[in-house]
């Protein structure tokens, strides 16, 4: 398996030894999910768990109620019967940049040395503030002597506040991932053998859409759209008078005396509307500026993904066919500890987790 080309910023070296379980932390909006996998033991699935959290907890990923957060992990945690120590941990949002961009060819030990440089007018922050990482794409045949470069670059404070959670519960974060790269690992786990040559990845949270567009199993595009799942809740809420936890709850199906339910229907297709809407933009912008090649298949994932109408909606605008992820599927469940159909229910939440998980010190080599 490589991937090799896929960023991560790496917080804490390990000596020469492979890691063989790391815990995959994926803090959203609305709920942390937590995955262990033993490499060791063919990739076996030690624990699979989601904490639901309050609303306010977490805001366009900035942790509002630490407290709150460091709960739900040391329960999640306890629950696993982990003995590793080993995190890792994934961002998103507006305090991290992904840009794609070309630069003078150089190998990486020599973008390495200059790269606060070379990455400086790409970076709407301050480059002091900010924590950079990025992977060469390779040389672009069109124009000797260039070379296409991904740059992540995410704001200090803001990972400290990952960090700081995460040591604070005597837990040890090994690396900090952005969505996108994590679904993207997931992906190439889990689907090894597919032969569409474009997909698009995308992951529907609660506030966040994260889409990473491969070729070839190569990342070439990726944006955040800061829309999600919430905002279906926050229509039912105004709409029916109801608090967040009902609206949840009618949102994934709770029936209601007194709701019309195509009332409620009619909600659901405004938000999927625009979800399908900005989607079909962020897929234009790539057709038309990026790659020539259409996208060939859609990868759903993400807590929203289920939503009533979603599906439907994105195949028939974008005629596209769209698939639910299954990022178990290449992993080894130790059926006595889970409830299989339990994992086929919460699958597409733990796409993102699943990616954490499988990452490790070592997967960045050029």
């Amino acid at each position: 398996m490589s991937w090799a080309h896929t960023c991560r910023f790496l917080i804490v070296k390990e000596s020469g030894m492979a890691v063989q379980k790391v815990i995959g932390l994926d803090i959203g909006s609305n709920a942390i999910k937590m995955v262990e996998i033993d490499r060791s033991k063919k990739f076996t699935l030690e624990f699979a768990g989601i904490a639901a959290l309050p609303d306010g907890t977490v805001v366009d990923k900035s942790l509002k109620k630490p407290d709150v957060i460091r709960n739900a992990i040391s329960a999640l945690y306890r629950n696993s019967k982990s003995n590793s120590k080993k995190v890792a941990v994934s961002l998103a949002g507006k305090s991290v940049i992904i840009k794609q961009v070309s630069m003078t060819s150089m190998n990486d030990g020599q973008l390495e040395k200059q790269i606060q440089l070379e990455a400086e007018p790409y970076i709407p922050f301050d480059i002091k503030d900010v924590n950079l990482d990025w992977y060469i794409m390779g040389e672009r045949p069109e124009r000797e002597g260039t070379m296409d470069v991904v740059l992540v670059a995410a704001k200090k404070d803001y990972m400290a506040e990952y960090l700081d959670l995460i040591t604070s519960l005597g837990l040890t974060p090994i690396v900090v991932d952005v969505d996108p790269f994590a679904l993207e690992v997931m992906y190439e786990f889990s689907y090894p053998n597919v032969q569409e040559e474009v997909v698009a990845l995308v992951n529907v949270g609660a506030s966040t859409i994260n889409i990473n567009i491969l070729k070839s199993g190569a990342s070439q595009y990726t944006r955040d759209l800061p829309i999600g799942g919430d905002s279906i809740t926050r229509e039912i809420m105004r709409l029916l008078d109801v608090d967040f936890s009902w609206a949840e709850n009618i949102k994934h199906g709770a029936r209601v005396e007194g709701i019309n339910s195509k009332n409620l229907r009619k909600i659901f297709q405004r938000s999927i509307d625009y979800f399908v809407s900005e989607l079909q933009k962020i897929l234009d912008f790539f057709s038309t500026n990026v790659s020539y090649d259409p996208i060939q298949k859609i990868f759903l994932s993400g807590g929203a993904a289920g939503t009533y109408g979603l599906i439907s909606t994105m195949e028939s605008e974008l005629n596209i066919p769209v698939e639910v992820v299954d990022p178990f599927r290449g992993l080894r469940p130790a059926e006595q500890i889970f409830d299989l159909d339990y994992l086929n229910y919460i699958g597409p939440s733990m796409a993102v987790a699943v990616g954490l998980a499988l990452r490790e010190e070592k997967d960045k080599q050029v």
